[in-house]
């Protein structure tokens, strides 16, 4: 394949931004990621919850590629010798420049099924442009750093459509489509607090962190290590092993893989080659600002992210969307603090959290014991852990008494659940006002909405606890 040599342009480092008394900005060698109303859909192997609506593009069945006819062939060959390096002009240009996974000992059969699917839909790469805003520089600048091939960049473009609240029908979870264990094992937090699946600095340095374990695993054979990165290494080993036994090759194309991992390079690399010269597949890519979009802003102590948005005067729901590591919608008490926001509320967000004492950065409720409540109903009520409440009150024994005033912390997801969203009084808007016992499941009944209309419509995640009191918004 002719591609383009580019180089990336220099000094384009995301702002890590401590908050010290200056509230002064200081360059993390970290990048960027980019700043648009736009990450969107749901890909071929993941399910997302609905982002907020100044975030979501719409969901389409193209973008799930089936078997498609046979298509046209691409010109040139992959691995072909590159022009001169000169600058590059835009981010599709950059990615273009460290193209060189080769697609020789592919099925080429299925890769022109793929390559001929994907240019019938050209509107797959207007919303992957505009999710790509967000989060390919900082992909790419990582995998740069790595000195990866610049197609790793795009996997989240077919693991996830490039959404951090992905999940599959396997329960794989965000961007990269982590399993839980495999989360784990690579240093994935997953707890009460804190999702790291879904937070694009933690799962992106645990994707590649993966993938750099297995390219090493299988010996720099990256369609090898793509391979066991969707079905596992153990998976890709014993069909190597059952065709050494029988005389048979054991590279990629060879083995006898599910239909899913058949396909899974095949489909990367036919992205690629459309992007690598998208006018010979009659596809426009909208070009992409090669710069810095998204920062990173260390807080310091634990704070609400609803808070830290109006700190910034920033849209929450952009704030939470591009935060989804955090469940509870706060940093977790004992850290870590870092909140990745667009670049343009950075400044705004670090001199005015600056400002705030720990009191300040959290919401709380006041609750008065009732006779026969413990912590744990009380917990439970207001979807907190236990250990919050020992530690916003000072507790040092489970035993309370009756009138006594407990202060409760709110986090930022359970306070934004019961905020109804701006523009919410349009025709056909209702309220409803949870009664105690009321699901989503129950509320969407009753009014005969779905259960996916009633958390875009009212910003809150599938399992987002509902207290009574809380008014939802049941219609537009």
């Amino acid at each position: 394949m002719n591609l383009l040599r580019t180089t990336r342009t220099p000094g384009i480092p995301v702002l890590l931004l401590l908050l010290g008394g200056c509230g002064s900005l200081v360059e993390s060698g970290a990048p960027a990621v980019s700043a648009v109303d736009a990450p969107a859909e749901q890909s071929d192997q993941a399910v997302a919850e609905p982002p907020p609506a100044t975030l979501r593009a719409p969901l389409e069945a193209e973008d799930n590629p089936p078997e498609a006819a046979a298509g046209r062939p691409l010109p040139g060959a992959a691995g072909a010798p590159a022009p001169e390096v000169i600058e590059a002009a835009d981010l599709w240009q950059r990615l273009r420049s460290h193209f060189r996974l080769s697609d020789r000992q592919l099925d080429m059969r299925r890769l022109r099924r793929f390559e001929a699917w994907y240019s019938a839909h050209p509107k797959y790469f207007e919303r992957l442009t505009e999710r790509a805003r967000w989060f390919l520089p900082y992909v790419l600048d990582e995998v740069e750093k790595r000195g990866m091939p610049g197609e790793i960049a795009l996997l989240p473009a077919i693991e996830s459509a490039f959404r951090p609240d992905a999940v599959s029908r396997s329960h794989a979870v965000g961007m990269w489509q982590f399993i839980a264990s495999t989360g784990r094992r690579f240093g994935l937090r997953q707890d009460w607090w804190m999702d790291g699946r879904r937070d694009l600095i933690q799962s992106t340095r645990a994707a590649l962190d993966y993938l750099d374990f297995l390219q090493q695993e299988f010996n720099g054979d990256w369609e090898l290590a793509l391979a066991a990165y969707n079905a596992g290494e153990g998976a890709v080993r014993r069909q190597m092993r059952r065709n050494l036994k029988s005389g048979r090759p054991a590279h990629y194309t060879a083995l006898k893989l599910r239909r899913e991992t058949a396909d899974y390079v095949p489909k990367l690399l036919a992205v690629r080659n459309i992007i690598a010269q998208p006018h010979q597949f009659g596809i426009t890519l909208d070009p992409l600002p090669n710069r810095p979009a998204l920062a990173v802003v260390d807080a310091k102590s634990q704070t609400d992210l609803s808070v830290a948005a109006e700190t910034a005067g920033a849209p929450a729901e952009r704030l939470h969307y591009l935060n989804q590591g955090y469940r509870r919608g706060t940093t977790p008490p004992n850290g870590p603090h870092t909140l990745v926001v667009p670049v343009q509320y950075a400044a705004a967000l670090s001199a005015g959290l600056s400002r705030l004492g720990a009191e300040q950065r959290l919401r709380w409720a006041r609750h008065r014991v009732r006779e026969g409540e413990n912590l744990s109903v009380i917990a439970h009520k207001y979807g907190v852990p236990v250990k919050a409440l020992f530690d916003a009150n000072g507790l040092t024994s489970s035993l309370i008494h009756p009138k006594r005033a407990l202060r409760i912390p709110l986090s930022g997801r359970y306070q934004f659940a019961g905020a109804p969203p701006a523009g919410n009084d349009g025709a056909g808007a209702k309220t409803h006002t949870v009664q105690r016992g009321d699901s989503l499941w129950r509320i969407a009944q009753r009014y005969r909405v779905s259960v996916a209309d009633l958390t875009r419509w009212n910003r809150i995640a599938r399992d987002a606890l509902l207290h009574p009191g809380q008014r939802l918004v049941v219609g537009r």
